[in-house]
């Protein structure tokens, strides 16, 4: 049976990434007010407050033959059900929450690399206030015109939203919606998306200014993604990440004959990782530190501890979600009854064949953001992660939080320095909800480095 979270959650809108195992009616007997679940507020309450304080209309309600007129952050989207056949579209905002959210530089809507310390209110509601406009088509472009299968105003609308996720900063533009239905939809990985609408038309009304590098990389049809984005957009122009995000996503990028459309969620983990696997090429070169470093950041209940120790480049990440956190929910709304579970993923200086299945698109982001640390000082290391999710973090905002607060954590002040490998594991214990014996049972690199023998085993 659905679980009356998932219920309440469809009847606001709200689209559900899983179906909660929560008890039975746990939530209506709860009704927000008696933390039943654990959590520190209640998740159901939170979305409909901020939907009611931001939407023109009725949440959940289907609004029909709509114009929009704003300014794009510049934003885009490509939804990943139907694949290869999929939704994609540019984010324009409500012309009416402009105002209600004092914004007068629309950028900030579709910028998470300069989120970092808002709270998770405001995060909501810059996400709530951009409407999704779609429309349908295959991911493989060249495909589809090959064979003239592709409709003039289809073509009109690929066309205009392409040069919208090209775009260095927000463009003016007009949309008209068939139907627009008011609601939120929210991702572990991607950004939330707030209301989506069937897109008739979208004219751009200001020349789009794009990014020198953005524009040498679309117009060079032989240059694959991976050299576009790691040399040219990361290394050379200094791009945004959010921007290298739409114009991979829109299918703007690498070889022309292999170009096609990817949808956002995927898009976030393939830029992490193409740039960070650049970056550890770079980093192996690098002498190895002599020192172990500890740092620490929070940022909506995510608790990081990072640790950096000699050795050639490893990397093992552990992440645990506390009891009624939000992938970690009791059946019987009882702390104690449910045990916190750890997640590892791992790579040694050979890096990694497979996806990072256990902790996903939050492994690559993470390791994004140590390797450009180790680069800027110019050392290699071995990487230690915990990661702490508490009952704060209500609703997903995607791995952004992820990059962003690791990225804090190594920025934000001078690490702790510690003499050995063993102080330093007590270091990285202390004040974390799980004890430490139950990490080093868990984490890959910590129990390599206490199994394995040196030539002092053998003398």
């Amino acid at each position: 049976m659905l679980s009356r979270l998932y219920v309440e959650c469809r009847q606001l809108g709200v689209k559900c990434v899983v179906r909660p195992p929560t008890e039975k009616n746990i939530c209506l007997r709860c009704k927000g007010a008696r933390q039943l679940c654990g959590k520190s507020s209640c998740p159901i309450l939170f979305k409909q407050s901020v939907l009611k304080s931001m939407l023109p209309f009725k949440f959940g309600k289907v609004e029909r033959n709509v114009e929009l007129f704003g300014a794009s952050p510049p934003g885009f989207f490509v939804g990943r059900f139907g694949y290869p056949n999929v939704n994609i579209g540019p984010l324009v905002p409500l012309s009416e929450l402009g105002s209600k959210l004092d914004i007068t530089d629309f950028h900030i809507l579709d910028a998470p690399e300069i989120w970092f310390g808002k709270p998770m209110v405001d995060i909501v509601q810059y996400r709530s206030s951009l409407v999704r406009s779609n429309f349908s088509i295959n991911v493989r472009i060249d495909k589809e015109k090959s064979k003239n299968t592709l409709p003039i105003k289809t073509s009109k609308l690929l066309d205009a939203s392409r040069e919208l996720s090209m775009a260095a900063r927000p463009v003016d533009t007009e949309t008209k919606l068939e139907k627009m239905r008011m609601g939120l939809t929210m991702d572990n990985h991607a950004l939330p998306v707030g209301p989506t609408g069937k897109t008739e038309q979208i004219r751009i009304d200001e020349n789009v200014k794009v990014h020198p590098k953005v524009d040498y990389c679309v117009s060079d049809g032989d240059l694959k993604a991976s050299e576009a984005i790691s040399e040219h957009l990361y290394f050379k122009g200094h791009v945004p990440q959010s921007t290298i995000e739409r114009v991979f996503s829109a299918g703007l990028l690498g070889e022309e004959k292999n170009r096609k459309i990817v949808p956002t969620r995927w898009t976030i983990t393939a830029i992490d990782d193409i740039v960070s696997k650049r970056l550890i090429q770079e980093i192996k070169k690098f002498p190895e530190i002599n020192d172990y470093r500890m740092f620490e950041s929070t940022y909506l209940d995510n608790h990081f501890k990072i640790l950096l120790f000699p050795g050639k480049f490893a990397f093992d990440m552990n992440e645990v979600w506390a009891p009624n956190s939000l992938w970690n929910v009791s059946l019987s709304g009882n702390n104690k009854a449910l045990t916190p579970q750890i997640m590892n993923d791992y790579e040694f200086y050979s890096g990694r064949k497979k996806y990072a299945s256990n902790i996903t698109g939050a492994y690559y982001a993470a390791r994004k953001s140590v390797c450009e640390y180790l680069y800027d000082i110019r050392k290699q290391a071995r990487v230690l992660i915990f990661r702490e999710v508490s009952g704060g973090y209500i609703v997903p905002l995607g791995v952004w939080v992820i990059r962003e607060t690791v990225k804090n954590a190594l920025e934000k002040a001078p690490p702790r320095v510690l003499d050995n490998f063993e102080n330093s594991l007590k270091e990285m214990g202390n004040g974390l909800m799980v004890d430490l014996k139950s990490w080093q049972k868990k984490s890959t690199l910590i129990n390599f480095i206490k199994n394995q023998r040196t030539l002092d085993d053998f003398t």
